[in-house]
């Protein structure tokens, strides 16, 4: 007798020869295939999963090396930077002062670099009386300057030399005089910064000298 309900259409089966045992079948085999799935889908989410995973791992392990390198480049710096402030400091040696360059600075255009002077304006230095004596006098004369008339190797003059006083310390009065006592064979001893220190105190601030005030030192 035919059924009144019409029978679905399974695929694979021709329903004019099914039966209840091959209708069981298929539908086995469909259960399987929903169950089962793609190989292929699964073990490309495994991969995947894999990969993320030790991408993360490696990622944070290589910054992580690389924070730390940072700081300890950091640090060292740092270091090297205190040791070398720390370091011993050399003792600083004496300042020495070129008593040739000043001379060729501030003298050289009156008293010429062959210390002869100007005839009638300025008086010489090499071979002066004013010069080889006593160590007192240039001192004197480069501290607090001189003027009015002057005699010098017999011949007059009548000048104004500047006072340096104010404008060099005891140091390089000392350079210069020993420069000018020592050059174009005066052969005269050298002052030292000790023995300015003493006249300009003595002398105080005052004006220029005079050739009578300074007559004693003959």
């Amino acid at each position: 007798m035919q059924d009144d309900q019409e029978q679905p259409h399974l695929p694979g089966v021709d329903a004019s020869k099914a039966t209840d045992e091959s209708v069981l079948r298929v539908h086995a085999q469909l259960r399987r295939q929903r169950v089962e799935g793609s190989p292929v889908a699964f073990f490309t989410a495994v991969a995947f999963i894999i990969v993320f995973v030790f991408a993360w791992f490696y990622g944070r392990r290589y910054f992580a090396e690389m924070d730390s390198a940072g700081v300890l480049a950091e640090r060292e710096q740092i270091a090297a930077l205190e040791a070398w402030k720390a370091r011993p400091k050399e003792p600083a040696g004496p300042v020495v002062i070129d008593g040739a360059q000043l001379y060729a600075q501030q003298c050289v255009a009156c008293h010429q670099a062959s210390g002869q002077g100007l005839a009638g304006a300025f008086p010489p230095l090499a071979d002066s009386e004013w010069v080889t004596g006593e160590p007192e006098l240039p001192i004197k004369i480069l501290l607090s300057g001189l003027g009015g008339p002057i005699e010098v190797k017999g011949v007059s003059y009548n000048g104004a030399m500047p006072a340096f006083g104010a404008v060099w310390d005891d140091a390089h009065i000392a350079a210069i005089v020993s420069y000018i006592r020592g050059s174009w064979d005066n052969g005269a001893s050298e002052v030292t910064a000790e023995q300015v220190a003493e006249v300009r105190a003595a002398i105080g601030t005052r004006g220029a000298w005079t050739a009578d005030e300074l007559a004693e030192h003959f």
